[in-house]
C-alpha cells in the first residue's frame, strides 16, 4: 500500500470552504436586509398610520359633539392639528384641557396638502366643524408624505374613510 493514501485518508479535515462560507455569508446578507425593510416603514405605512389615527379621532369628534350637544372643531396647521370648543362666550378656543382633544404633531414629513369642505377647496387651517345635531359635512382632508399620498373622506352620516390617492 501507499503510504501517502494513509496518511491522506486517516486525517479529518478541518474547517469551511470558500464555497460554504460564501453562502452562510449571502443568506445573512439577505435575512438581514429583510429584517431592516421590515423595520423600517415605507412612506406609505407612515402616512396610512397616522391617517388612521386621525380618521380614528375625527369620528370621535362626530360623536362627542352628538353626545355633549356641543359643536366641536378640527383644524390643522404646519406640522400639528388642533380640536376646537366654543367657550362660555361662544368663541372658538383650542382645547387644551383633555388629553384626548389636545394638540398633536403631524409625524416628521405628514403634511395636509388640500382640504375641502363641502366639496368646496377651503385653507387647511381653515376649521372644520362637527355639528351636536348628528348631520356631517362632507370633507376629504389630503395627506402627503414624500411621493405618497391618502384621504380621509367623511360623508353626510359621519363615516370617515380612508381613500389611497392616486
Amino acid at each position: 500500500m501507499n503510504p501517502k493514501l494513509e496518511t491522506r485518508n486517516s486525517k479529518p479535515v478541518a474547517g469551511f470552504t470558500l464555497i460554504e462560507i460564501l453562502v452562510v455569508m449571502v443568506i445573512v446578507g439577505i435575512t438581514l436586509a429583510l429584517i431592516g425593510l421590515n423595520l423600517m416603514p415605507d412612506d406609505q405605512r407612515v402616512l396610512r398610520n397616522e391617517a388612521q389615527r386621525l380618521a380614528l379621532l375625527l369620528e370621535q369628534a362626530r360623536d362627542e359633539a352628538v353626545l355633549s350637544s356641543e359643536a366641536i372643531g378640527w383644524s390643522a396647521a404646519e406640522g400639528h392639528y388642533n380640536f376646537w370648543r366654543r367657550d362660555e362666550e361662544g368663541k372658538w378656543v383650542a382645547w387644551t384641557q383633555d388629553a384626548l382633544w389636545r394638540e398633536r404633531q403631524f409625524s416628521s414629513g405628514v403634511v395636509v396638502r388640500a382640504l375641502r369642505i363641502n366639496h368646496n377647496a377651503v385653507a387647511p387651517n381653515e376649521r372644520l366643524n362637527f355639528s351636536p345635531a348628528g348631520l356631517g359635512v362632507p370633507f376629504e382632508i389630503d395627506l402627503g408624505f414624500n411621493a405618497a399620498r391618502i384621504e380621509i373622506v367623511g360623508d353626510v352620516q359621519g363615516k370617515v374613510t380612508l381613500k389611497e390617492a392616486g
